[in-house]
């Protein structure tokens, strides 16, 4: 009989196995390979967590619940903490201007081989699992050619997101055949496709430090309000103000959008008013002036209907009306989120209530212990739902009898 089975080989799972405090024990993955989804986490560069502390921290993540439940092991692993253990073992790691953590080589790949080396016990892929069965102390993992006997299984199979990398939600069954809850999944960190696209041709352009505000189709007031860069997309918006609200909007949703950088509506209005009414200057090089990149303010003038050499002199008040409305609140629908197969994280999971913030152990089946991306939370992008997964993990093994 083992000590320890995980099952899972993302990293929740890599990070578990890596600091066991047994080697008798296996890590099962149904892939070919282990930590696909590292490769593909901070655009391949692995942004692993950030600097802040542990109350600052937790203030990015989904509610109140969430922020209870990731309390005590955030507080048993902090982000120096992770930041350490991965110096100390040796993975140099770069700190940003920003504060986000990743491997001085900015290469994902350097931190799955480094989890992978670390490993305390064997890992085992293409394992898919068949059947868990309770023993009177343990568990009976039956896969499809072996069966396993463990004292302590940490489940660490990961959410829905990405499916390509393995993560395809099949460790949600698994916890349901154990007598545990799932809250319903969605995607979470994910881009949103815009009804009548004004900015289709702007793909890959970005509005820095934007000021964005959320609203449900009919509602006059804002459901979320975010600051951050916003991306253009061929058929939407994309950035973190959008991705870290993107769990919460709906089909015909309202999108309010000021699109000069590091000012809010009202700030937006006022400083363009102002500009405006600067003598005999081209429109282009006002709405220029405030940080638009060229393309983006030639868009607006011809969505506001003002041609290209208009000036400030010779804009007439309606014209300038709307074009400050344009650029201060541009009102976009929402015509869709995308799905799992480009969510970053999965919004829901194992149901929290049924978990020891702890210990990460079950409160229904002694022995057994979640950890990572499965249990219901999820975190805004910037190192957060990695932190929580090695902190989740780490917590685990701590508590494993």
């Amino acid at each position: 009989m083992y000590d320890v089975i995980i099952i899972g080989g993302g990293a929740a799972g890599l990070f578990a196995a890596a600091n066991l405090k047994t080697h008798n024990g296996l890590v099962l993955d149904h892939c070919p390979e282990v930590g696909r989804k590292l490769l593909i986490t901070g655009s391949g560069q692995c942004n692993l967590t950030n600097t802040l502390p542990t109350d600052s921290f937790l203030t990015h993540f989904g509610s109140k619940q969430q922020r209870n439940f990731l309390l005590p092991a955030l507080q048993n692993f902090t982000t120096k903490n992770l930041y350490d253990w991965f110096e100390q073992q040796g993975l140099p790691l770069l700190v940003r201007e920003d504060g986000k953590v990743f491997p001085k080589s900015l290469d994902a790949r350097d931190v799955r081989s480094f989890l992978i080396r670390l490993s305390k016990v064997q890992i085992i892929t293409n394992a898919h699992i068949t059947s868990i069965t309770p023993l009177e102390q343990g568990f009976l993992i039956a896969t499809a050619n072996a069966a396993y006997e463990t004292r302590n299984l940490i489940l660490a199979t990961g959410g829905m997101s990405y499916p390509r990398t393995g993560s395809d939600g099949s460790g949600y069954e698994l916890a349901k055949a154990l007598g545990h809850s799932i809250v319903p999944l969605k995607p979470g960190l994910t881009a949103i496709s815009i009804t009548d696209h004004p900015f289709r041709h702007l793909a890959g352009n970005a509005v820095r430090d934007a000021f964005v505000s959320f609203y449900h189709s009919g509602e006059n007031a804002a459901y979320e309000q975010r600051r951050g860069d916003v991306l253009f997309t061929h058929d939407g918006l994309s950035g973190p103000a959008i991705l870290s609200s993107s769990r919460l909007v709906r089909k015909q949703d309202v999108i309010k959008l000021s699109l000069i950088s590091s000012a809010s509506h009202a700030q937006a209005e006022r400083l363009l008013l102002d500009a405006l009414t600067m003598p005999n200057k081209l429109v282009t090089t006002v709405l220029k002036e405030t940080g638009m990149v060229s393309s983006l303010a030639r868009t607006l003038i011809e969505m506001a209907d003002i041609g290209n050499d208009a000036t400030t002199a010779t804009l007439d008040k309606a014209k300038r009306k709307t074009l400050v409305s344009l650029a201060s609140s541009l009102e976009l629908h929402v015509s869709s989120t995308k799905g799992f197969q480009s969510a970053m994280v999965t919004s829901g999971g194992v149901h929290l209530g049924e978990v020891n913030r702890k210990t990460m152990e079950s409160n229904k089946a002694k022995g057994l212990f979640f950890c990572g991306e499965m249990l219901d939370y999820d975190g805004e992008s910037g190192g957060y739902n990695l932190q929580a997964a090695f902190s989740t993990a780490y917590l685990a093994v701590q508590s494993v009898h």
